[in-house]
């Protein structure tokens, strides 16, 4: 198994995040930047200050030098420091790569931050909701962030530069960037994140979700099957696998071959046909019945909805 593409690589690598914008931005005495309601994630590191992130009044993380936060969340969110700050328009703050904000304020108190965003495939951009949380800080003590700020540093000098495979390399740091946050708080995860890292860190269950997630194309898979190649009983399996991921062996396989099947229906050049044989099924009817189950409408619809999306974007 160690050479095969685990499951949660294959998650990320279904949600084919791409890097947005990078920047840094620094600003003196007590300042807040109001960040509207957008579909990306958001992440960055503290250079110097001490900044506090908040999510209306629910979520609010304190920050200090090499402190790091992702924002897993579509809200309206603000980054401030100090009392009584003065407003600063968020389309300044971003308004060019690695520009820093200088101001007439006299004050030594000087907050330096490094931040960018990133979007997800549409189609599985709500996937990231079972994976983040809104606000997730890493601290500078944490065993994570030295690497997990290595990596954003990468970034930056990628995002800065105009060398030759600069979008492959961004659009791999971040998914590497996905994987080391998952890894680094699995504790302060969402719950399905939670319950597939459980899940992978026990031997028998990886090796049934290895199967499910390397061989999405094959006949669907049954419970004696997956317990067969897990080791266990049937009955030990199915159990062991629904305490741990929440759900059936079964639904579980279900819906990993629906999420494939809508990226690709994105793709819009592929008959349907071959859609639903590369997610397992051996006829369209049979896709098309699973995927309305699942996802409430049918392939179909759900194809023409993202091309509207696509029309309407451009």
């Amino acid at each position: 198994m160690p050479s095969e593409i685990d499951p949660l690589s294959r998650t990320i690598a279904l949600l084919r995040p791409r890097v947005l914008a990078w920047r840094v931005i620094e600003a003196r005495g007590s300042w807040a930047i109001a960040f509207p309601a957008n579909p990306v994630i958001s992440f960055g590191q503290v250079i110097s200050g001490n900044p506090t992130v908040k999510i209306g009044s629910t979520h609010t993380a304190s920050l200090t030098r090499g402190d790091l936060a992702f924002l897993g969340t579509t809200e309206p969110w603000v980054i401030e420091t100090g009392p009584n700050p003065r407003s600063i328009d968020f389309m300044t703050a971003i308004a060019e790569p690695a520009r820093l904000m200088q101001t007439d304020d006299p004050s030594t108190n000087v907050t330096c931050f490094m931040a960018g965003a990133f979007v997800l495939k549409a189609p599985n951009a709500a996937l990231v909701a079972d994976l983040i949380p809104p606000l997730l800080p890493v601290l500078h003590n944490d065993v994570a962030a030295e690497r997990l700020g290595m990596l954003l540093r990468l970034i930056g000098e990628e995002a800065t530069t105009t060398r030759p495979g600069r979008s492959l390399i961004l659009d791999r740091l971040i998914e590497i960037i996905l994987v080391e946050t998952l890894r680094a708080r699995p504790a302060a995860l969402p719950g399905h994140a939670q319950r597939l890292l459980t899940a992978l860190g026990d031997q028998k269950l990886a090796r049934a979700l290895q199967i499910i997630h390397g061989e999405a194309s094959s006949p669907p898979w049954n419970v004696e099957r997956l317990a067969r190649h897990a080791g266990m009983s049937r009955s030990a399996f199915a159990d062991r696998f629904a305490r741990t991921l929440g759900t059936s062996p079964i639904n579980y396989a279900t819906q990993w071959r629906i999420n494939q099947a809508c990226s690709m229906l994105a793709s819009r050049d592929m008959p349907m046909l071959q859609i639903a044989r590369q997610a397992g099924f051996q006829s369209v009817s049979a896709f098309s019945t699973a995927f309305s189950r699942v996802v409430g409408v049918s392939p179909t619809a759900y194809a023409r909805s993202l091309e509207m999306l696509h029309v309407s974007a451009s």
